[in-house]
């Protein structure tokens, strides 16, 4: 499976009901990752935040540091264990004190091949509903990042950076360059 010549795979896109509990959202995830294998995936996407509840004002609380913190550890191992590559949602992450919603990737021998900071941070606010900023609390990360699956060369973003076609027509530029 860590050869990279094989020309196609299979995906599983997960959705994780997220607890106010990190080692029980990690041990769904991890459990939703062999369930994922024993179907036959290569691929397991998991979504943003699926450490933690979607609070700016928790995300500091369930940071940790990428990729020595303990969401890491166990995708790691669940990528190791279970022989697939993960793209690890998002979490929050925190680097000299400040907050990113941060994706990380891992090879089915459990290395941690790419991470992407979230570029476009999700701000609303409208009068008398709702308010929500994630620039508030989380930095935004200022990179592309891509890794590879065989043939294929997959970009990273999350939520809201799909908003932003630019970003897209740059990996596809990359993967014109880079093939």
């Amino acid at each position: 499976m860590t050869s990279t010549n094989h020309s196609d795979f299979r995906v599983a896109i997960l959705q994780l009901t997220v607890v106010a509990h990190k080692p029980t959202n990690v041990a769904i995830a991890v459990k939703r990752i062999q369930k994922a294998k024993i179907n036959g995936c290569t691929l397991v996407i998991l979504p943003e935040c699926f450490n933690s509840p979607y609070d700016t004002a928790l995300f500091r609380q369930y940071s940790e540091a990428i990729p020595g913190g303990e969401t890491c550890k166990a995708l790691s191992q669940a990528a190791k264990s279970n022989k697939v590559y993960i793209v690890g949602g998002s979490i929050p992450e925190i680097c000299d004190e400040k907050i990113y919603n941060t994706c990380t990737v891992w090879d089915p021998d459990g290395n941690m091949i790419a991470k992407h900071r979230k570029v476009h941070l999700f701000d609303v606010n409208i009068p008398g509903s709702t308010c929500f900023k994630e620039s508030s609390t989380i930095s935004p990360g200022n990179s592309l990042n891509t890794f590879q699956l065989g043939k294929f060369k997959i970009g990273l973003g999350i939520c809201y950076d799909i908003r932003f076609s630019e970003m897209a027509a740059l990996y596809r530029k990359q993967s014109l360059l880079f093939s």
